[in-house]
């Protein structure tokens, strides 16, 4: 397969290096081939948005809704393609990519009806017969920025409320999933909508992702990534005023209290940590277990962790793949390694599988010590740190020292412990037994302190941020200019 920009309506080569899309499951295995683009073309890209910007945002609300609803109706005819796409390109199994492509549909689904929901109010004034109200309208043309664990859901939940909203977009995915951002803006096209108001630049984030952010004619980023790319594209942004949303990770908890249904937690914990090979923003990374029960905990991971089949993700008997990456799988060993030098104990896993693809067993390692990388930098593959504690308020001290702050879960059954957790745990998302790992399309998506900047994703207010609030102040006080009012 041979993938191509697209820019202004029309496929354009690029005029970079050569790459190459391989499968991770089966690295010998040529998924497709791009070239890399420079500058010149990221600007292109910029210019097509920006020429494309009044047209579209003149465009009535509830008719760019109904064109997403033709762009879902295009992708649900397109189900195993998108199936067949993640399962080679990215590794995910089946049953996690039919899940993720569901996940896309609903928020297409959703994003269509906010064309409807473009709401702006009417507000009482001070002054005698003066309407004061506020209106909803397009930023203009706005940088997607989306990474390569969900190459489905999320381009979609960040490019259909940016449509809907009336602002072009310049699409730079990454690197590792040329081929799905490719079938998606294919899609979209093909559902009518018209040239310029989605773009598709690849290449490399330092090049062009960076390039279109900082091109003075876009109005708004819209980034997910890693803490440090994340923090880079911040300071790039901070000369200019520009709206900036940004999601980056996260180094998600879960604590287990006494009273917990160990069963449900055990079952909830390994869904969270070992599913799609860990590579989630939300995933479980770390345990905070009640010293009373832990035991009795650990037995019961360690006998789910056993029944993961960890393979070649087209196999049905496997329940978890590769990893993207050599880079990634290498990076989780190191981490493991340095763990088990300080003193952690490495319960299950914790290598390397002698494979052609980039598989990782399934690792389970028990920590005294919280000041370790493994308990406080985001891994990103399925390694779980699980440490003990012996007050609430001091699991929840534990679940907070750390620089992120995305998702959280407690395992409980009791209401008053529950509601302590809630509202004294510093992340944007809290579960209450349930995993650390979802979200739905109509609910704010993002996290606190490392894990986020700017407004939520998803739900109203993911809208809401690619729209620029105007307030109107209507004073109706002078004489009507005509003699008689029918």
């Amino acid at each position: 397969m041979h993938i191509a920009n697209y820019i202004g309506g029309e496929w354009v080569e690029g005029d970079g290096a050569w790459q190459q899309d391989v499968n991770p499951s089966r690295p010998r295995h040529m998924i497709a081939e791009y070239r890399e683009s420079s500058r010149r073309l990221a600007g292109q890209a910029v210019e097509a948005a920006n020429r494309a910007w009044e047209a579209w945002s003149s465009t009535p609300a509830p008719t760019r809704g109904r064109l997403l609803l033709a762009v879902h109706a295009r992708l649900a005819a397109h189900r195993e393609r998108y199936v067949d796409l993640m399962v080679q390109e990215q590794g995910k199994t089946r049953p996690e990519a039919e899940g993720e492509f569901q996940k896309g549909l609903n928020l297409v689904e959703f994003f269509a009806g906010e064309g409807f929901r473009l709401n702006g109010e009417t507000i009482p004034s001070e002054s005698p017969k003066t309407l004061t109200y506020t209106l909803r309208q397009s930023v203009g043309p706005v940088a997607v920025i989306t990474p390569w664990n969900f190459p489905f859901a999320i381009p979609l939940w960040k490019i259909s409320p940016a449509l809907v909203a009336g602002n072009p977009v310049v699409f730079k995915p990454a690197s590792y999933t040329p081929a799905i951002a490719a079938q998606l803006v294919s899609d979209f096209s093909e559902a009518g909508l018209p040239a310029g108001v989605l773009n598709l630049i690849l290449g490399s984030g330092r090049e062009v992702g960076e390039s279109v952010a900082a091109d003075e004619r876009i109005h708004a980023v819209s980034f997910t990534g890693s803490n440090p790319v994340g923090r880079r594209l911040a300071e790039i942004l901070a000369g200019r005023p520009v709206k900036v949303t940004m999601e980056m990770g996260g180094k998600n908890a879960v604590v287990v209290t006494p009273s917990a249904d160990l069963d449900l937690a055990a079952g909830g914990i390994v869904q969270g940590a070992y599913g799609a090979a860990g590579q989630r923003c939300t995933a479980t990374s770390r345990v905070f277990v009640h010293e009373e029960v832990k035991d009795a905990l650990v037995e019961r991971l360690v006998r789910h962790v056993e029944g993961i089949v960890v393979g070649p993700s087209d196999d049905p008997r496997v329940t978890m793949g590769p990893l993207i990456s050599a880079d990634q799988r290498d990076q989780c060993l190191v981490y493991v390694a340095e763990a088990a030098e300080a003193g952690a104990q490495v319960v299950y896993g914790g290598r390397a599988l002698p494979r052609d693809g980039y598989f990782l067993e399934p690792t389970l390692v028990t920590v005294d010590d919280s000041r370790l990388r493994l308990v406080q930098e985001e891994i990103f593959g399925p390694v779980l740190a699980l440490l003990t504690y012996r007050s609430l308020s001091e699991a929840i001290e534990a679940v907070n020292q750390v620089p992120y702050g995305l998702s959280a879960a407690i395992y409980s059954r009791d209401l008053l412990e529950t509601q302590l957790f809630i509202q004294r745990v510093a992340v944007g998302m809290v579960h209450v037994n349930n995993p650390t790992i979802g979200g739905e399309a109509q609910m704010p998506f993002g996290g606190m302190k490392g894990s986020g900047l700017g407004p939520r994703e998803m739900g109203h207010e993911g809208t809401l941020f690619f729209t620029e609030t105007k307030t109107v102040f209507l004073d109706y006080s002078g004489q009507p200019r005509v003699s008689r009012i029918y």
